[in-house]
């Protein structure tokens, strides 16, 4: 299919030898030529501030740790799904995040989280939309991609929950409730993996606890393909605003400009240079099925990592 038909695809974009065009505030990391599977791609969200020196201290420790614990499961030969999953698990649980127990609280002072998950193999996609005192969304969204309604809100994600016997935490920590009583609104956060296993399967999972006293039940990009997507050419995870994300279909976008024969850098950096004329503030992480990966950004920071069997690197640096 000509992507043209899809997106207003300049003309340079469609030529072999076109200049690339890089996006404000970019950062990109492509695993060695010589790299082979798995590889496994996370992030913790992107911010509208730049890191402070500790801050930044803080979040490698953390993400390195969970790089360190998840990637030997990939190489035992275990699935992407099961690595994507473990790793988002493990980001709900940090309240570092916004995702699961560090989840933001919307403006009725109740938090609500969001969460899907998708692989290449099966092409299934499960969601859970706007579910309360869940502790890992995820293992919901997880579940659901076995069922015939694959994607759940509200009161039927929470009472599915329970039927699946799925613990329940409470997600409230006091950084969150000062920011609630300050009626702080954030316009970014969400944790996200894409991994691609030995048997070259694609997976990307994404889960957030929303933008911070937003309008009670509103619906970030989180459990839809625009914010969570993969196939046999492309995993993708966004982060960032919800409606712009949602507005340029992020995640499903790149993944047409792959199948179409495109690069993952390439496809990503014009899905995230359209974005920029309306102002669009998010960033993915990517991933193909050689190993090869892409990390961008529109905004100041982008919180991410990646490991693969001869590297581990944070924000673009080897750990």
């Amino acid at each position: 299919m000509d992507p043209s038909l899809i997106l207003k695809v300049p003309v340079d974009f469609l030529q072999p030898n076109a200049a690339r065009v890089t996006p404000r505030i970019a950062k990109s990391r492509r695993a060695p030529h010589n790299q082979r599977m798995p590889v496994l791609v996370i992030h913790g969200g992107a911010g509208s501030r730049a890191l402070s020196g500790e801050r930044r201290k803080i979040y490698t420790q953390s993400l390195t740790k969970i790089l360190r614990e998840v990637y030997p499961l990939l190489e035992r030969g275990g699935s992407s799904l099961d690595a994507v999953t473990e790793a988002v698990v493990r980001l709900e649980n940090d309240p570092l995040y916004n995702a699961g127990r560090g989840s933001k609280i919307q403006s009725d002072g109740k938090i609500r989280m969001s969460a899907s998950i998708m692989n290449s193999q099966t092409r299934r996609f499960g969601g859970c939309v706007n579910v309360e005192g869940v502790k890992n969304p995820i293992l919901l969204a997880r579940a659901l991609m076995k069922k015939r309604d694959r994607v759940l809100a509200g009161r039927g994600a929470v009472a599915f929950a329970h039927e699946l016997g799925l613990l329940f935490a409470s997600p409230y920590t006091p950084h969150q409730r000062e920011a609630f009583r300050r009626r702080q609104r954030g316009k970014s956060g969400t944790v996200g993996a894409v991994a691609v296993d030995q048997k070259g399967v694609l997976s990307a999972a994404t889960s957030t606890g929303g933008r911070g006293f937003e309008y009670p039940q509103r619906v970030s990009d989180s459990p839809t393909v625009a914010g969570n997507f993969a196939n046999r050419f492309a995993a993708i995870s966004a982060t960032g605003t919800g409606e712009e994300i949602v507005e340029n279909a992020t995640a499903a976008a790149i993944s047409t400009l792959t199948a179409a024969g495109w690069s993952l850098e390439k496809a990503v950096t014009f899905v995230l240079k359209q974005a920029r004329p309306q102002g669009g503030e998010f960033a993915v992480i990517a991933l193909d099925r050689q190993g090869r990966y892409v990390a961008k950004s529109n905004t100041p920071s982008l919180l991410w990592g990646a490991v693969g069997s001869k590297f581990l690197t944070v924000f673009g640096r080897e750990v």
